[in-house]
């Protein structure tokens, strides 16, 4: 066998176990739905069949009746805003968890007051296991009528200038916000109650805020009755068509960029005419070596 045969195949062979590789490794970063570790979300998107979206530049796939998730880590672009009043005020749900991201600069487009603090909700005594892990146990009628009666945040912020009218959830009143992050409640840092949940009506769709995207991630999402809150807040506006997770404002490891572009690529190649001209190319490759063998024996 020729050198360049070998070579052709060995190189075949690594790029096989290269793709192979990075499509069955797990995900490690923080929201990703391939990741079943405990800062992923793969259990919540398994069980409420959320669907990923990587750009907002087209979402013409989306429509009113669905329900868009963002996470935002990432800042927005002028486009990007666009896209999401678009969607909302066409009668879409927009979901925004954040915590320490960029929600404000999306609020900010939308016209609204209403803020995320970007500061830690502690609360020593209404907690699972320490004052970082605050219970949240007040609840609007409305989500109290749905029988929750507590959820559990991870690490969240709170939402500033939210009117009762528009508050879904608050914390405690033994709740503060460490300013200075030294883990105490210092001279001057805020007390609660604080709007942890928002609700507003924005054109013809709804805005929601959560204070805290760990509710949905593997550790959280089945912590009290976290799972039927989001719920809530998903189904808030009548039964969705979709639920669509925006993963382009999270932040991502190489692995998760290969594993989004493997992916798109195995979309593009599943086609039925991409996937024939790929199996002709097969053949054709595999009937000329072997006409070429067989002139060879002879």
């Amino acid at each position: 066998m020729k050198i360049s045969s070998v070579l052709a195949i060995v190189l075949v062979m690594v790029m096989v176990v290269s793709l192979a590789a990075i499509w069955f490794y797990p995900s490690l970063q923080d929201f990703m739905a391939g990741n079943s570790m405990w800062n992923g979300i793969k259990d919540f998107s398994k069980d409420s069949g959320v669907r990923q979206i990587d750009s907002l530049n087209n979402m013409s796939g989306i429509t009113e009746k669905d329900v868009l998730i963002e996470i935002p880590y990432l800042e927005y672009s002028q486009d990007d805003l666009i896209q999401l009043q678009k969607f909302v005020l066409a009668g879409g749900t927009l979901i925004v968890m954040d915590d320490f991201g960029y929600g404000n600069s999306l609020l900010e487009y939308l016209g609204l007051s209403v803020r995320f603090a970007n500061y830690p909700l502690l609360d020593p005594l209404f907690c699972y296991k320490n004052p970082y892990l605050p219970r949240i146990t007040d609840f609007s009628s409305e989500i109290n009528e749905n029988n929750i009666s507590n959820i559990c945040l991870n690490h969240a912020t709170i939402l500033n200038a939210v009117p009762k009218s528009n508050s879904l959830a608050t914390s405690s009143v033994m709740s503060y916000l460490d300013i200075n992050n030294n883990g105490t409640h210092d001279t001057g840092e805020p007390a609660g109650p604080f709007a942890v949940a928002a609700k507003y009506q924005i054109g013809r769709g709804t805005l929601e805020l959560a204070a805290d995207p760990s509710l949905i991630i593997n550790t959280m999402v089945q912590q009290n009755d976290n799972y039927r809150f989001v719920q809530l807040l998903v189904s808030v506006s009548g039964e969705p068509g979709s639920i669509f997770l925006d993963r382009s404002h999270l932040t991502k490891s190489p692995l998760d960029t290969y594993k989004i572009k493997l992916s798109a690529a195995r979309t593009i190649v599943s086609g039925t005419y991409v996937l024939l001209t790929i199996i002709a190319l097969v053949f054709a490759i595999a009937a000329k070596y072997a006409y070429r063998r067989e002139l060879f024996v002879d």
